[in-house]
């Protein structure tokens, strides 16, 4: 037996009746496009569009029907954008991130095809069907078909050399020492991919969690294989490797430096890589880039226009300090919360300029914990261990820390204590409590000493990739010292913490979560924060690498696993019980909780939604407009 999960089949007359009027509908393009197809550069839109392209509607778009007053837009204009960090820009990320499939928003709720046509599920939860959208092209005009698909899996998921750890959430289960998935290619647009498990939660894997998009599974073939030893002789390689800096013979990295996974499309390397995303990076230097439409892209509106309705973004590079200046100047048109964004704490500045600045504020929901504490319980240092291992002292901690003054020194009352731990601020009980286990000793300045008799220090080492991080980090600093913890903060390039969380370097971090908030974004656990990155590479290896982690922390791991493995009948128990583990055990300590984005947007800027999260509104980027 088959479940049909990816279309809503009413009959076959109603299914026979949509097929028809999807291709008999009359479509239409941006006026850019119009002058390319003249002067012979394109071919039309019609040629342009798979056979049945995806259709936005106010029934059914990128945004929940209930959050937004769906239009059809007009075309043109210029996105105008602004990021701290070099070749990454993190909302022009989300912007251009296309699964395979999707549901409106961002919760992998009701999903369908996306840039695929449709799936159906086994009633045992193990094998998926996927058939593609037959005329479906990459950027470059290349149709794009079941190859792709066998070509990500047989010549770069099951190389050694490019995957030298199969990725977990493509195993059974999604689990470290599950069987790998198989791959059947049943026609030039359709595939099925198999389990020896049940894997309910394997579309949300697939639509939301992680934000992947669809570069793990659908590669361009005629691209790629000229980098592939398997389809290009490797004596034809060795001059590109010898131009790369490489040492002879080092396909692999040749190959991997020009495949781009989704991750990659702001960086200037990208530039020709053939995408399927609606805008593609065609310009860049160290601070500006420029990303132009698709002419290829697979989405239209229900009136026929092919989507995006806007030519272009440009995004320009500068400090946080400065991205704030570029906003209330009028220089940006479309910007939200954090990574160089929008922050609440400038809210009353934004306001005051906006009517000069062209722009209107919107304030909608974070769809992440924003400022989480997080000790690194497999930091290798015996002593550090033996203290924050100590869940005593974590409570300790997390009993320090003022979330209500938090709220309103940083969140200007826009977000609420969080609920993920206990929200009790007892400075008293904390310093029994640290007493206790042993910490009773003072340094001559009054600090706590270690089971080592030397000072016991948090060295937090954070970054500014979101404007609220370091105001709460120093609150936090100020909460363990009135404990008697020395404590310090160091504010580093956001690239710098993440490679040295990746090494096990850092003790201690500031940073976002999404666990707390909702369960598609469980596999960023790990991703966000720096609790126990040892345990995880052994979670996440099958126990090949890394350290084993003690039993309550396997649980919790499982848990988490199972959240994205299990169907939506039974995921909500899994949730509460790794909430109620985190609860009881203090793994890392939300700060707040229901936080408010500011949303920058053009005062004419159209299909903005007016409730839920904000990163929906850059989600969803390729529906928004300008009104002329």
């Amino acid at each position: 037996m088959i479940r049909k999960v990816g279309v809503i089949l009413l009959g076959v007359a109603v299914c026979l009746l949509g097929t028809t009027s999807a291709l008999a509908m009359k479509y239409n393009e941006s006026p850019m496009l119009k002058t390319k197809v003249a002067a012979g550069l394109l071919p039309p839109v019609e040629e342009r569009l798979p056979e049945e392209p995806k259709v936005l509607s106010a029934e059914r778009n990128e945004v929940p029907k209930e959050n937004l007053d769906f239009e059809i837009g007009q075309y043109g204009g210029m996105l105008r954008m602004v990021h701290p960090d070099v070749d990454w820009d993190a909302f022009v990320f989300c912007l251009l991130n296309e699964p395979l499939i999707s549901g409106p928003g961002i919760l992998g709720e009701d999903i369908k095809g996306n840039i695929l046509k449709d799936f159906e599920v086994s009633e045992d939860e193990k094998v998926f069907t996927f058939h593609m959208r037959k005329g479906l092209k990459w950027s470059d005009g290349v149709p794009v078909t079941t190859e792709d698909v066998l070509f990500a899996y047989e010549d770069v998921l099951l190389n050694e050399k490019l995957t030298p750890v199969f990725p977990r959430w493509l195993k059974a289960a999604n689990k470290g020492d599950g069987e790998p998935m198989k791959l059947e290619v049943i026609d030039d647009y359709t595939f099925r991919i198999s389990f020896t498990e049940p894997y309910g939660g394997f579309p949300v894997q697939l639509a939301i969690a992680s934000w992947r998009g669809y570069t793990d599974l659908l590669k361009p073939k005629h691209y790629l294989k000229k980098f592939h030893p398997r389809y290009t002789p490797l004596e034809e390689l060795e001059p590109l490797i010898k131009k790369e800096g490489l040492t002879k013979g080092e396909w692999w990295t040749l190959f991997n430096r020009k495949d781009h996974a989704n991750w990659e499309f702001t960086n200037r390397t990208a530039i020709g890589f053939p995408v399927l995303t609606p805008f593609m990076i065609v310009k860049a230097t160290q601070e500006v880039a420029t990303f132009e439409r698709n002419p290829y892209y697979f989405k239209v509106d229900s009136a026929g226009n092919q989507l995006p309705y806007i030519d272009k973004i440009r995004t320009v590079l500068a400090d946080p300090e400065m991205c704030t200046m570029k906003i209330v100047a009028g220089e940006v048109n479309f910007a939200a919360g954090g990574h160089g964004g929008t922050a609440l704490q400038n809210l009353p500045l934004y306001k005051e300029n906006a009517e000069k600045g062209g722009y209107r504020v919107e304030l909608l929901d974070m769809h992440v914990s924003p400022a989480d504490i997080s000790l690194n319980l497999t930091y290798p240092d015996p002593v550090w261990r033996k203290v924050v291992r100590d869940v005593r002292f974590r409570k300790a901690l997390n009993m320090a820390i003022n979330r209500e003054e938090i709220v309103d020194a940083v969140y200007l009352g826009f977000a609420e204590p969080a609920t993920a731990v206990p929200n009790i601020y007892n400075p008293e009980e904390a310093n029994r409590l640290l007493d206790e286990i042993g910490l009773d000793k003072r340094d001559a300045d009054g600090w706590r000493l270690g089971p080592d008799g030397k000072t016991f220090v948090i060295p937090f080492e954070i970054s500014a990739a979101s404007p609220d991080l370091v105001p709460v980090t120093e609150l936090v600093v100020e909460y363990f010292k009135a404990v008697g913890i020395k404590t310090t903060m160091k504010v580093i390039d956001n690239a710098l913490r993440a490679e040295r969380k990746n090494a096990n370097e850092l003790q201690a971090q500031v940073f976002w979560t999404s666990l707390p908030v909702w369960h598609n974004f469980a596999g960023f656990l790990a991703g966000d924060i720096t609790s126990w990155p040892l345990w995880d590479r052994w979670y996440n290896t099958g126990g090949k690498e890394g350290e084993e982690p003690p039993a309550d922390v396997k649980r919790f791991l499982d848990l988490v696993s199972d959240s994205l493995v299990v169907g939506p009948e039974k995921r909500q128990e899994v949730i509460n019980e790794y909430r109620r583990l985190l609860y009881e055990n203090i793994y890392f300590m939300p700060t707040v909780e229901k936080a408010k984005y500011p949303v920058i947007v053009a005062k004419n800027m159209g299909n903005i939604p007016h409730k839920g999260f904000a990163l929906t509104v850059i989600f969803s980027g390729e529906q928004v407009f300008f009104k002329h």
